[in-house]
């Protein structure tokens, strides 16, 4: 688990320093050249507006996470583990992102501050907390 966690982190580091060279001083691909949804429905599934740039990202690592079921078998508990490990990717990149950020920063991890991240709890956006006990959840469920 060890190696899959330092993997995970390896991963999220390069997706980080990627998107900082992108994005520029503009976080969420503010200043990208795609479309934008902003309803409901959007707004009650991830709390902020949706970009053609982050759906496709999106589904660019569901398919990388999923690649090895190219080579082993598929299996329900197996893929409650992909999932957890797709869920904590997530947060681990964004939360990088702000490492790295020299515009952002640490400094500006916080409520108020990030305008795509409107909810904090605990020092933490809502949707770390929801990813991580997701991810979590679904690991455990895979482990067993």
């Amino acid at each position: 688990m060890i190696k899959i966690i330092l993997f995970l982190i390896l991963l999220a580091t390069c997706h980080a320093k990627m998107e900082l060279m992108s994005e520029g001083k503009a976080g969420w691909g503010l200043r990208f050249p795609c479309w934008r949804i902003n309803n409901r429905i959007i707004n009650l599934l991830i709390n902020k507006e949706l970009t053609g740039y982050h759906f496709y990202m999106c589904i660019l690592f569901l398919l990388l996470f999923h690649s090895p079921f190219l080579f082993i078998p598929f299996t329900f508990k197996k893929e409650l583990i992909t999932m957890g490990l797709f869920f904590w990717y997530w947060t681990i990149e964004d939360f990088l992102w702000f490492c790295e950020s020299k515009d952002y920063g640490l400094r500006n991890f916080r409520k108020g501050r990030i305008y795509w991240h409107k909810r904090f709890f605990c020092f933490l956006p809502v949707s770390y907390w929801e990813s991580i006990i997701i991810g979590t959840i679904l690991l455990l469920l895979g482990g067993k």
